[in-house]
């Protein structure tokens, strides 16, 4: 007879294997909770960038980056000209807009040519190639610029560039072309545009090469 108050074979062996299965439970259920939290947290991150890009895609967002684009014309103009003292150099023009899109926009001279520069980013995030794309070719076609004089480069902390080089007599023809209002339609045709140029353009990936 067994004696009072003495563990059986079976309480002493269903015991522990009844908090091991609890723990291994514990450790799945946590897992599962962990995997669900990384799940909902792509899908939140996948919903807010659709709704970023529908945004800077947007007609009235293009028409804000656009209508900006004659102000910013004459600013980096007034910086070609040495009377000129109201603002300091080497503080570059640069648009902001509402959504959070940047481009900054020079124009240096160098051996007898004017270099314009212009550089699109979303700041503090990735930028990807349709947005920067698409902004660099708006502002090179609203400007005048041809998509076949750019030089074009996306850096690896993905801010896309692009380069142009005018002599001095396009340069003139430049400063006094003025800038046109764009249309609500003349946009969605860029918008067609810019999508098939983007395709066919050749982009260099990588740090800017060390200026000669």
């Amino acid at each position: 007879m067994r004696e009072l108050g003495a563990p059986s074979f079976c309480h002493t062996f269903v015991v522990p294997a009844r908090r091991f299965l609890l723990t291994r439970h514990g450790a799945v259920m946590l897992w599962l909770v962990a995997l669900a939290l990384v799940i909902t947290g792509l899908i939140w991150v996948g919903v807010a960038r659709v709704f970023l890009y529908r945004r800077l895609f947007s007609v009235s967002h293009l028409m804000e980056f656009a209508q900006e684009l004659a102000q910013l014309k004459q600013a980096v103009l007034r910086d070609l000209d040495p009377q000129d003292k109201e603002r300091s150099p080497g503080d570059a023009p640069i648009l902001r807009t509402s959504v959070g899109l940047a481009l900054v926009y020079t124009v240096s001279t160098r051996s007898g040519g004017y270099v314009h520069h212009a550089s699109v980013s979303l700041p503090g995030q990735a930028t990807a190639h349709a947005v920067g794309a698409t902004f660099i070719l708006l502002w090179a076609r609203h400007l005048g610029f041809d998509y076949g004089r750019l030089a074009l480069r996306v850096s690896p902390s993905t801010v896309h560039h692009a380069e142009l080089v005018l002599d001095e007599d396009e340069q003139l023809r430049f400063a006094a072309q003025p800038v046109e209002a764009p249309t609500a339609e003349w946009l969605r045709a860029l918008q067609v545009e810019c999508a098939t140029a983007r395709q066919s353009l050749h982009w260099e990936r990588g740090p800017a090469a060390a200026s000669r």
